[in-house]
């Protein structure tokens, strides 16, 4: 057991070669070089999943041994301080648990490391203390390492157990875990309501239950249920053909059809009391995000072929309570919103390109961040997105970091979601009405692309462990689901 557990003993790399100096001398480096490689497992920090291969600071592998680099966003992370002195050198000490770990930040670069061969590091020529103790170098056999520019320390059981207190796990499909702090369920739960209003809310998770809208039919009838997260002890709450469904406390917030009005917003309590229109604006992609709804408005159109029919107006917000309407974008051709922290992101058509943009949450800072963006989600501060159908890329929420992660052969894919370290995409490939096609999914990285199920989805949404799919059916956009695994 003992040597399982070493084998796989995660290390911290600390940031402190800007203080050193300069290099070392040649003749030092020679006599201190020690071979390591990069490994090739999956590692997650609380519960976020990193990405090794394009990480400006990969881990390192030391006679089987895993060093983890860790620049001052990973000591935040793991719920370290480290100061440094140049005469006391560098020192590593566990916070006050009290004071709790920042969300990890990873600083990753389009360049790919490579996963095979090898390189070199050295010993670092400056004494290292943790808490409070200082190494001896000479003395143990897995040295503290300097690898360009970074402290590399070997986290063996003495350290990770006994030292940090940390929690870790080895799972040979989920690789290496290390828990420091619980990662604040509102975070994960934010994101997940975001992955599924952003495919058109009909379904939104709370607890262990969920609210959807089972069949969206343009004939009805219809219904907007309660049930289990696995869709049992199903409880009808209204007749309405619901979407966009937003959980807000004991409310939830919709998009529903009227007969006398398109699209009208509406609440009704979880357990199906007190039915109000909020507004009687026409809306699409409702957001409700610290008292204010976010949608696309829409107007009413009408044409000797078409009929009446709605377009998009631009991006509005409005209290929760219908009141203080304002409008933040004019742009017929906008779609695909998003709401996320201070930010709002969506999509626009321009000369047949959809362009994806962010702004602030009053209107202003309109920024351009990428062309051809068919579809997109945030996860953990990296927007994944599918450019031309095609690629599946990530980039930084400035837009300034973009990472290219797969492409495929032909222009086939469509809706995105993601869970626990795995973005899930469908595929369109099938040109017949009773064919089916694939759920796919491909880890953070770019790696591990694999069929999940067959179906024929518009939509992909996430409720506890469960995966729900929009499955057409001669119109009718019915509700399936099945178990998630990892």
């Amino acid at each position: 057991m003992l040597t399982i557990i070493t084998r796989w003993t995660i290390t911290i790399a600390i940031t402190a070669g800007l203080a050193l100096g300069g290099p070392l001398p040649a003749s030092q480096a020679e006599s201190t070089m020690y071979p390591v490689s990069y490994p090739t497992f999956p590692v997650n920090i609380n519960e976020t999943k990193t990405d090794q291969i394009h990480s400006a600071y990969p881990l390192l592998l030391y006679r089987d041994i895993t060093y983890f680099p860790m620049t001052w966003d990973y000591t935040s992370a793991l719920g370290l301080s480290i100061t440094w002195n140049e005469q006391t050198g560098l020192s590593i000490d566990i916070l006050d648990k009290n004071k709790g770990c920042t969300p990890l930040r990873q600083t990753l670069l389009p360049q790919a490391n490579s996963s095979s061969g090898s390189t070199s590091a050295i010993l670092p020529p400056f004494p290292v203390k943790v808490n409070g103790s200082l190494i001896d170098n000479s003395k143990e056999p897995y040295p503290v390492l300097f690898y360009n520019n970074i402290t590399y320390f070997p986290m063996t059981w003495r350290y990770t157990r006994e030292e940090f207190a940390w929690k870790t796990t080895w799972d040979n499909l989920r690789g290496y875990e290390i828990q420091s702090c619980e990662r604040p369920i509102q975070e994960k739960l934010i994101q997940r309501d975001s992955f599924n209003l952003k495919n058109g809310g009909q379904l939104a998770a709370k607890g262990d239950w969920i609210y959807m809208n089972p069949i969206k039919s343009s004939g009805g009838p219809h219904s907007l249920v309660k049930a289990n997260v696995d869709d049992s002890n199903r409880l009808k709450l209204s007749d309405d053909n619901a979407m966009f469904i937003n959980v807000v406390g004991e409310w939830l917030y919709y998009v529903t059809t009227e007969s006398s009005k398109q699209n009208a917003i509406y609440k009704i309590r979880t357990d199906g009391t007190d039915r109000v229109m909020v507004s009687q604006t026409a809306a699409s992609s409702l957001w409700v995000r610290d008292g204010w709804m976010y949608y696309i408005q829409l107007v009413e159109q009408n044409d000797k072929i078409r009929g009446a029919y709605q377009t998009a107006a631009g991006i509005f917000r409005m209290k929760t309570d219908g009141s203080s309407e304002q409008k933040l974008l004019v742009d017929s051709k906008v779609f695909g919103l998003y709401v996320l922290d201070e930010r709002i992101y969506f999509r626009t058509k321009e000369d047949e390109h959809t362009k994806l943009y962010t702004m602030n949450l009053d209107g202003s800072g309109q920024e351009l961040l990428q062309d051809d963006v068919t579809d997109f989600i945030v996860v953990d501060d990296w927007i994944y997105y599918i450019r031309d159908r095609k690629q599946i890329h990530k980039m930084s929420l400035d837009g300034s970091v973009d990472i290219p992660l797969y492409e495929f052969e032909k222009p086939q894919l469509s809706s995105m979601t993601y869970w626990n370290g795995w973005v899930y995409y469908t595929i369109v490939s099938s040109g017949s009405i009773s064919g089916s096609n694939p759920i796919e999914r491909i880890s953070i990285d770019g790696t591990g692309r694999q069929k999940v199920t067959e179906a024929r989805p518009l939509a992909l949404y996430i409720a506890g462990d469960e995966m729900y799919i929009a499955h057409w059916s001669m119109g009718d956009h019915t509700l399936l689901h099945f178990k998630l695994k990892n």
